[in-house]
């Protein structure tokens, strides 16, 4: 695999580099600049700093799916490349492996690209339902909606084959959960083709597959009920009347993962437009036997079930109508008291709850809000949610455009073409869109809202090429 033309590569890398208090020799991997090392911390911190946008929506996602599901605070986000990818089936070649997509601290180390690297960790300590919640890292483009680092839950939740006999456990909470749904104001649009989804894995008993398919459905649809049902019918567009108006419409579309077989995107129509919010699927039968949970050769009662994950930022800017990616980090009281939650409110008081770490075991039965472990029940006595907060923008900063072009090494074989983010130069490296964004952050850190490549040029006699980006300077506090 070729490595990306960054500054360590141009003479200036360091024999080692010290990250959270560990000492890590760089190779030719490394590539981890200043404007991350800054921000990491031994576990995740906007997620759980009380009266942040994101806090309140974690806390909202574990309320709703209840105490059966144990929630659980990222360790810290360097992992092996072992975790984060060969654990989950990433091909070698698999594009996400790229030092143009991820940060590596070395060839065996790296900034976690998903919750996921934490999966099998989980399961092998014996969490059955579990919520993770982590900050995850990777190269990305400058936009408001595009930011280097960013934040997912991933929630999972097997079960032993004993409890997807008919009349059983799995079948029973399904049930319930689609009683719930079919008195509410939604519709639902599935009719995905098994196989374009990647078909039942051939170790699973087809009806066990097919209920935990039902389960994983019942409950994710009952998620984004709960997360867009009372934005949805704020909207004028709804045409509500005290919730009669259109019903949320939630779709499910064929995906593929490496580590679900069949996988699911769901998607919710909002303002106009479907919003991709979170993947899913059956968990990978070798995942669990990774972890311990399902013995080599078929020894002992079996488990199967679940997992989806979300992104908190794509949710949050659309509920909460954030409309830069940057303001996540603010520090300005000005967009952090917009989102003050009543301490006196149920809310407010489970935003602190999280397990500490991923060891231990897993809840279960009914919280003191009395939802089930279905999830989603609704307490008659539970005190009412806060109102839904939009987000008033502050800044009227002015936008300030500055281009820039530059040559590439002559030795470059050929200008980027149309779309295309790599230009391949002699000696093994490339230059990648992905390096030039990261010099921008580096030097101007969040004071650039976009990067753009607007020109491209290929001189006829000496074939070198230059580019022309232009940078949009603005500022989303002044």
């Amino acid at each position: 695999m070729s490595t990306s033309l960054t500054r360590s590569q141009q003479g200036q890398r360091p024999s080692s580099l010290s990250v959270l208090g560990q000492t890590y020799a760089s190779d030719d991997y490394t590539n981890l600049p200043s404007s991350i090392l800054s921000r990491l911390a031994p576990s995740p911190t906007l997620p759980y700093q009380p009266h942040h946008p994101l806090c309140l929506l974690r806390a909202q996602i574990e309320e709703q799916l209840g105490a059966a599901y144990t929630p659980i605070r990222a360790p810290s986000p360097v992992v092996s490349t072992h975790l984060n990818f060969e654990e989950l089936g990433f091909p070698v070649d698999h594009p996400g492996r790229s030092p143009t997509d991820t940060y590596y601290l070395n060839r065996t180390t790296c900034l976690r690209t998903h919750t996921s690297a934490h999966e099998v960790e989980t399961f092998r300590n014996r969490h059955d339902r579990w919520l993770l919640t982590a900050d995850v890292y990777r190269r990305d483009e400058i936009d408001a909606s595009h930011y280097p680092i960013f934040h997912q839950m991933e929630g999972a939740a097997i079960f032993p084959t004993s409890a997807y006999a008919p009349g059983g456990q799995v079948e029973l909470e399904c049930q319930e959960m689609e009683a719930r749904l079919a008195r509410a104001n939604l519709e639902i649009e599935d009719t995905v083709d098994l196989d374009e989804a990647g078909g039942f894995q051939p170790t699973h008993d087809a009806r066990s597959a097919q209920l935990a398919c039902r389960h994983l459905k019942a409950t994710l649809n009952g998620l984004v009920l709960d997360l867009f049902g009372e934005r949805h019918a704020q909207e004028p567009s709804s045409s509500n009347g005290g919730g009669g108006g259109d019903p949320l419409r939630v779709r499910w579309i064929a995906a593929t993962f490496p580590f679900t077989s069949p996988s699911f995107e769901v998607e919710v129509w909002f303002r106009g437009k479907w919003l991709e919010i979170l993947g899913c699927g059956v968990v990978m039968e070798n995942t669990l036997t990774k972890a311990g949970v399902n013995a080599v050769g078929g020894g002992g009662e079996k488990k199967m079930g679940w997992a989806f994950g979300l992104g908190l930022e794509r949710i949050a800017m659309v509920l909460y109508s954030i409309p830069d990616i940057r303001l996540f980090w603010s520090q300005d009281r000005r967009f952090l008291d917009q989102f003050i939650v009543d301490p006196a409110s149920d809310r407010g008081k489970r935003q602190e709850g999280f397990r500490d770490t991923i060891d231990g075991g897993g809840g279960g039965g009914k919280d003191e809000t009395g939802v089930s472990a279905a999830g989603g029940a609704q307490s008659p006595t539970r005190t009412p949610r806060r109102k839904l907060v939009t987000f008033k923008p502050y800044s009227k900063y002015p936008p300030c455009y500055k281009d820039v072009s530059f040559w590439l090494p002559s030795s470059s074989s050929s200008a980027c073409s149309q779309g295309s983010t790599a230009t391949t130069i002699t000696g093994g490296t490339r230059f990648h869109e992905n390096d030039f964004y990261e010099i921008v952050r580096d030097t101007v850190a969040d004071l650039a809202e976009d990067v753009v490549k607007i020109d491209e040029f290929t001189h006829p006699k000496t074939g070198r090429a230059s580019l022309c980006y232009r940078i949009n300077y603005r500022s989303m506090d002044r």
